[in-house]
């Protein structure tokens, strides 16, 4: 199984402009990218990068299908949200070399202001 630190693309790479339009209940979320080295100067492990992901799957909402949340008086998320998603959920795919995950409606577990709420450090 891949983890999510595979799956995630460097923050300075730009979301391309033609993505796909997730349908029915699906979101298509891009996953933050794991920090390389500390402020410090210190470059991460592979082990370090991947306790990273583990602990971090908080991702920004890209697209979503025009079914999501037909079902709910209230949508949980929106486009341009940040939200945190399970380790494992959704299908992984990459768009231009950006890396992106499909997921449920329902697999959204929390929003969040600022991903930075969300630490990455170690």
């Amino acid at each position: 199984m891949n983890s999510n630190e595979s799956w995630a693309t460097d923050n300075d790479v730009p979301t391309p402009k033609k993505i796909p339009q997730p349908v029915g209940y699906r979101i298509l979320i891009r996953p933050r990218g794991v920090i390389e080295k500390t402020k410090g100067g210190i470059i991460l492990t592979d082990s370090s990068k991947n306790d990273q992901s583990y602990l971090n799957s908080v991702g920004q909402v890209l697209a979503m299908g025009d079914e999501c949340y037909s079902d709910r008086k209230k949508p949980w998320c929106k486009v341009g949200n940040w939200v945190i998603f399970g380790r494992y959920a959704g299908a992984r795919i990459s768009v231009q070399k950006v890396k992106m995950v499909l997921l449920n409606d329902d697999e959204i577990i929390a929003t969040l202001e600022n991903p930075e709420v969300v630490t990455q450090q170690l």
